[in-house]
């Protein structure tokens, strides 16, 4: 629910339910995809995820750095003053990032005009969010964490800059939103190593903080200037936006409420300590994300013009999503869970071990958010969004009063719980939700022999103790030969990714 780095423009952060809408004109997409194969895309997607997992070693020292300088309590102030700034940059963004991305996939035309119209209503809500934040900060309603909010804060305006990457998304350009999160994990690395070696303060490194946001954000807008330049702001494209992602705005508070407020309400019950532990399990789940991340950059212009498509290449399109998503939610939790003592070990030192118990919920909670990344992302592609919110809002209200009741009794442990339920809630009914919208069938068979493969792996690695990187070894080859035996992912899928033809 938390991470220890610069997310507020990250674009890869867990999205809240974006929304799209269906083509105006089906017929009329060819232009739009036919620029690039599925090789070729298969390809950039593949370097996407060479960036990402070189960005995730980075961001994962820089966790160990700033969690062993700061200690739990520390860490724990820290940390929830990210969360909120966070949470105030996904409010903020109320699914304009995918609806502009959306229309610039269908739209080629308008995509300047789009983008800019785009901007301007993110800074603005932004700004709204940094004031409510500001004044919530003076009134002390953080804590300890107050004053660090407050620094924090001013960051948010920039995290309208991250839709500049809707552009990327549109054309097929998955590696740019790579790049600009390897150039923030590098220029945040620096600024925890530096502020670690001179001895300074918290409310000093948020204001680091700011300073890496700023220069991310400049490095951003410099890199879109050739992919889609910015265009005049419209009142009408502005009128377009807004009637496509209302329902986004009820939306984002219920799945800030279910996904970050949970280290609020674990603040006020249990202190800044507990936060800490929760906030240092959690940080593997925010990492772990670059799979799912990588696996819908492609997903979403496809589905935004799939209803030219036939309903067999639909199906098709909907089976791999849904079985590759399972695949890489399963196979992260499985590693996860057997090497979740040493990782925690490792990283954070003896005064973080309460995180580990916690750490094996969290990972089962993957499972959940990278069927969620799907889900909400092929809904929000063809404009299902209304029944998104209904779920959110519902899933929101359950979560929270779980949350007081679990965080009362059990601290972290207990936060880590109701976060595995709620996001494998989220994460199936968005998939079933999908299947209805791609008028496709959801491939039960191939899901449940992939979570079956996974559970018994893990009673496997826990039946036999062995040192950690023959256990993890083991972990993977035992859950990869069982996929293969399932027949979950097949030659075939192989095949269609990596097909000359255009898309």
């Amino acid at each position: 629910m938390t991470s220890s780095g610069p997310t507020t423009t990250e674009p890869g952060d867990r999205p809240t339910v974006p929304v799209g809408t269906v083509p105006a004109n089906p017929g009329a997409t060819g232009a739009a995809l036919g620029s690039r194969s599925a090789r070729g895309l298969s390809m950039a997607t593949g370097i996407s995820l060479g960036l990402r997992l070189v960005g995730m070693v980075v961001g994962m020292a820089t966790t160990s750095v700033l969690a062993r300088y700061l200690n739990p309590d520390g860490y724990g102030v820290f940390a929830l003053a990210l969360t909120l700034g966070t949470a105030a940059a996904q409010v903020a963004d109320m699914g304009t990032t995918i609806t502009v991305s959306s229309r610039i996939a269908r739209e080629k035309a308008s995509a300047g005009r789009i983008l800019g119209t785009g901007l301007v209503i993110r800074t603005s809500v932004a700004l709204a969010a940094t004031v409510a934040l500001l004044v919530a900060a003076a009134q002390g309603l953080f804590g300890e964490s107050s004053a660090v909010v407050s620094v924090i804060a001013i960051a948010t305006p920039l995290s309208a800059a991250s839709i500049l990457t809707a552009g990327a998304t549109a054309r097929f350009r998955p590696e740019v939103s790579a790049i600009l999160a390897l150039v923030q994990g590098v220029l945040w690395l620096t600024a925890v190593v530096v502020i670690a070696r001179t001895g300074g303060d918290v409310v000093l490194l948020a204001w680091y903080f700011v300073a890496v946001v700023t220069l991310q954000t400049g490095i951003g807008v410099v890199i879109n200037r050739r992919l889609v330049p910015l265009g005049r702001p419209s009142w009408a494209e502005a009128g377009r936006i807004f009637a496509l992602s209302w329902p986004l705005a009820i939306s984002a508070l219920a799945v800030m409420a279910y996904y970050r407020l949970g280290s609020v309400v674990l603040f006020h019950l249990q202190g800044a300590a507990e936060v800490g532990y929760y906030s240092a399990a959690y940080k593997f789940l925010d990492v772990a994300q670059l799979g799912p991340a990588m696996l819908v950059a492609p997903l979403l212009p496809i589905v935004a013009t799939s209803m030219s498509m036939n309903a067999h290449r639909r199906n098709l399109i909907f089976s791999l999503a849904t079985r590759t998503g399972v695949v890489i939610g399963a196979g992260t939790a499985v590693l996860l869970i057997a090497l979740a003592p040493a990782l925690v070990a490792y990283l954070y030192g003896d005064d973080y071990g309460p995180a580990v118990t916690p750490l094996m919920l969290l990972a089962v909670a993957f499972v959940g958010v990278t069927l969620g990344y799907v889900g909400t992302t092929i809904c929000s592609a063809l404009g299902v969004v209304r029944p998104i919110a209904v779920l959110t809002v519902s899933v929101a209200v359950v979560n929270l009063a779980a949350q007081f009741w679990a965080c009362a009794r059990w601290g972290a442990t207990g936060a880590a719980a109701v976060a595995a339920g709620t996001e494998l809630v989220i994460g199936v009914a968005t998939c079933l939700l999908a299947a209805r919208a791609m008028t496709s069938r959801l491939p039960v068979r191939e899901v449940a022999s992939v979570l079956t493969a996974g559970a018994a792996t893990i009673l496997v690695v826990w039946l036999v103790r062995l040192p950690w990187p023959i256990e993890a070894a083991l972990a993977g080859g035992l859950f990869g030969a069982a996929v293969l035996v399932s027949r979950a992912l097949t030659i075939a899928d192989l095949k269609r990714v990596l097909s000359r033809k255009a898309l």
